[in-house]
């Protein structure tokens, strides 16, 4: 049996069974204990397909030599973002009300909001790019 078969037959079940516990959440009125077998349901879906997006992720990967470079590209890319992230970051503490925050609290929020600032801000020049390169192939 192919391991995509496997899977959507998993699949239907799964999704009969969260059919019939929404429905015994939905036709009663005290329904905590069908609530929290849904919940862990949830829980147990999640975790499944973290895992297998994950594994499909790395099979992915290590495929080919290219798609293995790209990836590495990539996250060095991304690390030397947050590192000019880092070195933006301010790094006191501050006070915001009754709530003393300090050095390493404000150095990572801080950090993680200039990563975002710098992503954006590649972001938007490189779709400037490609529509300035789009615009004059066109014309």
């Amino acid at each position: 049996m192919k391991v995509n078969k496997l899977i959507s037959i998993l699949i239907v079940i799964l999704a009969l069974v969260s059919f019939g516990l929404y429905y015994v959440v939905a036709t009663k009125d005290d329904a905590g204990g069908a609530i929290d077998t849904l919940i862990n349901l949830t829980k147990i879906l999640l975790y499944f397909t973290a895992i297998a997006a994950i594994i499909g992720l790395i099979k992915d990967i290590f495929s080919s030599k290219k798609a293995l470079k790209y990836t590495l590209m990539g996250l060095g890319g991304f690390a030397a973002v947050i590192f000019i992230a880092s070195m933006l970051a301010d790094k006191s503490p501050y006070q915001l009300g009754d709530t003393t925050y300090s050095a390493s609290t404000s150095f990572w929020t801080d950090t993680g909001l200039w990563t975002f600032y710098l992503l954006a801000i590649i972001a938007l020049i490189l779709m400037l790019f490609s529509w300035i390169t789009d615009f004059f192939k066109t014309s």
